[in-house]
Order: structure tokens, then sequence, then C-alpha cells
């Protein structure tokens, strides 16, 4: 397809099976039964959110989340999520959780279900439909790009992600820029995609792509490594939202981390509204708690986002004009701009950050400041053994496999109207798939 999409298209942004870095590991789901969704989230002890929550919670902030639309039915999203193009629902699920983790109010049970970084944010949905199967249309994730770039939204949430470059996803991601959007993507996961190949958009100049850590602040389990990652955060074992009879889901990988960073961009926009995107972004990075390597590190960026710090920094976030991802690494090939618009992040006269040249130590894990540490204690709740799924479900589950399919886990509502039984969840062929 060439030229602008009709209205048709535009009101039916299709995604291919490239896209969605849906995490979550191992081959067979296990869930996790505890009284609180809340308790198992451990990144937000380890930031002391409610520390944070004191300052703001991100009100006034919209971010788009182009996805597979949000159900906008959860409890914990319930007058959370803006009118846009996800009028029917979610059948997909990832939407649903990456919304949940950047806005959740944490409504279930009394406020035991999911809270996002940023609970009084909005989220903007841009829904998208399954592409057939085996086909991958980039196509159609630009125009989810162009069009959360011509809303209110923001920050631009994309926990996709592909080892395809096309100039059509590279014109969009230059669009968003040249509108003043923030762009937050997905480094990419293993094994998924290689270490050393280029994930897009995360890796287009200018993007602020995030790689996950575990609750010790080391890489995930299934953690990409590469030139374009640009800070790190909670990825790992990552409670959210979903569409499963139990409500929620439990997952692991750069889709989460980058959910969790566009919220706490939104706290940062939410206490200074007169930034541009480049100074959050720089904020962020100055503000990231260091890894015991030379930075920037291929593992973590320029290290572990760091809400607290974010918010208690009062040093100045840098000139408005320039965005400090764009040249700075000199591996990234950089979007051509769409004729008629002027980006406004220059293309390689950008500085590093102030603190880009940390003296290397031994150890590899980020080192845990005096109030950020990511050494908490393991996950409140009862872990229930997995049944082993047979038959039929064994042959989908390596089909999905080979079609690169990564796995998310159900976890136990607690006290949802009608509280559900106990249930094991494990993903059949679906309509289509998603990353």
């Amino acid at each position: 397809m060439s030229g602008r999409p009709t209205r048709t298209s535009r009101m039916s942004v299709t995604l291919g099976m490239l896209v969605i870095f849906l995490i979550g590991a191992g081959q067979f789901a296990t869930p996790a039964l505890a009284d609180s969704i809340r308790a198992q989230q451990w990144y937000l002890d380890a930031w002391k959110i409610d520390d944070v929550w004191k300052t703001t919670r991100g009100a006034g902030v919209t971010v788009a989340v182009v996805d597979s639309g949000v159900d906008t039915t959860h409890l914990d999203l319930v007058g959370q999520i803006l009118p846009s193009l996800n009028t029917s629902g979610d059948q997909d699920g990832h939407g649903t959780s990456m919304a949940s983790l950047i806005v959740g109010q944490g409504q279930t049970g009394g406020g035991q279900g999911v809270f996002g970084v940023a609970p009084k944010a909005k989220v903007l949905p841009f829904r998208t439909n399954p592409a057939p199967v085996g086909g991958v249309d980039q196509t159609s994730l630009a125009e989810g790009v162009r069009l959360a770039a011509d809303s209110q939204a923001r920050i631009i949430n994309l926990s996709v992600g592909s080892k395809i470059n096309t100039p059509a996803l590279g014109d969009a991601v230059a669009y968003a820029l040249s509108k003043g959007k923030l762009l937050i993507a997905a480094g990419g996961n293993t094994p998924l995609d290689r270490n050393g190949a280029p994930v897009y958009p995360a890796a287009y100049p200018g993007v602020l792509s995030v790689s996950a850590v575990d609750r010790n602040g080391t890489p995930a389990k299934n953690s990409v490594q590469g030139s374009w990652i640009s800070l790190a955060a909670p990825g790992e074992d990552i409670p959210s939202a979903c569409v499963t009879q139990t409500h929620y889901c439990l997952g692991t990988g750069s889709s989460d981390a980058t959910a969790l960073t566009s919220g706490v961009a939104a706290l940062v926009w939410s206490v200074h509204p007169d930034w541009t995107a480049n100074q959050v972004i720089r904020r962020l990075l100055d503000t990231a708690n260091r890894p015991n390597e030379p930075i920037p590190s291929d593992a973590f960026g320029y290290g572990i986002v760091s809400p607290r710090k974010a918010l208690a920094a009062t040093d100045t976030p840098g000139p408005a004009d320039v965005n400090p991802l764009v040249g700075v690494r000199g591996d990234k090939p950089a979007p051509s701009a769409p004729a008629g618009t002027a980006p406004s992040t220059p293309s390689a006269a950008a500085s590093a950050p102030p603190s880009a040249t940390a003296p290397p130590a031994a150890a590899t894990a980020p080192k845990s400041d005096d109030n950020d540490s990511l050494l908490v204690p393991v996950l409140v709740g009862t872990i229930a053994a997995v049944a082993l799924v047979a038959g039929a479900a064994v042959i989908a589950t390596r089909r999905r496999r080979a079609r690169e399919v990564a796995r998310r886990q159900a976890v136990a509502a607690p006290s949802w109207p009608p509280a559900p039984p106990p249930t094991y969840y494990h993903p059949g062929p679906g309509p289509y798939d998603r990353r």
C-alpha cells in the first residue's frame, strides 16, 4: 500500500507477527496464586513508589499505547482509557497489560490489583488488528505511530519490535519526533532477537529503547544486549492486567520494561509540563542507577531508570532542542524525515549525557544506590505447581515457538467479582502470532 492510508485503513491499524514482544519464558504457563497482585509488584517497592507518589502520580499526561487495544472494562483500568481505536476491546491482551503497567489503579479487591507507575495519567490506545498468520505488516505499525504522533499524547509507548528496518517505519518515527513526541520502545527479547542484531523501532536515533532487568538489577533471563539500548527497567516476573479468565498475567521481557519506563516519563512530565521530550529523556538518563561498567552499556544503556532520583534532581535538563540519543553511539542509521517536516532533533551534533564517562569496574550488575535497590524480597504469595499441558497443546506450543512466539503466564485474581476459580492458563494458537 502506498500514499496516505484511507480512513478505513487508518481505523484498522494492523500489526503483523513481527511486532509485539509478548513476554514470558518457558514452554508452559506457571500460574502464581496470591491474595494480592499489588504485593507481587516488587519493582514498586524497590522504587519506593509511595514516596514518589507524594510528589506526583502523573496527572495531566497522556500516553499513547500502539498495541492490541485495551480492555476498558478491567477494574484496574476503568476510567483510565481515553476514547480511541479500541472499540473492539483487546482479544490479544498485550495492550491491556501494557496500559495497566502505566496507569493501573489497583481497584480490584479494594486496592489489591495492579497499580501503574503513573496512576493519574491516561492511556490513549491505538488498537491493532491481526495480520494473516505468518505475515508481517510493518506499514500498519508505521500508521499507528503516525496516528499517535497526531494525537494529544506526549509519550508513545511501543512495546513492539522487529529486526527488519523499513523506510515507512523510519519515516513514521521521524515524523513523531518532529512533532515533539517521546518514543519509548522495547529493546528486544531472546531468543526472538539475537544479540547484535538491531531491533526496530528501538534502534532508530532519538528513540528511548529499554532492556529488561530482574529484581537483582541484572539482565533479565531473556534480555537482549545491543548498542541501541538507552536504559534498563524492571522486566522480569511483572504482574499485569490481561484478558485471561483470571484477569491477571505474569510476564518477563522488554515489553514490560518499556511500559514501566513510559510511566516514569509520565511522572517527570507531570512535574515539568513545560519541558520538551528531549529534556525528559536527558533527565531519565542522567538520574539512572549506573552499572559497574563503562556506559553506555549494551546491557543497561545509561543505567536502570529511577523515578525517585528523576523527580528529586534539580539540575538543568539540558537544551530543549537537542535529543541526547541522537548521534551518540554512531551505529544507528537515522530515519529520513518525511517531506514537509522539520525534525527537532539534530542528527549528529547531540552530545552524550554528562555522566557518560563513568569509570569501569569488575562487576556487571548495577550498583544499588541509597534508595533504589533492586534487591527486594521475593514475590509475596503462594506459588502453585503447574500441570503439564499435553497432546494438542504441545503441538500448538511447538508451532508457536517455530514462529518465534513468546509466552505469558496467568495469575489468579484477588476477589474479582465473580471470583474465578484458580485456573491454569495456556494460550492456544490464536488468530495470529504476537511477539
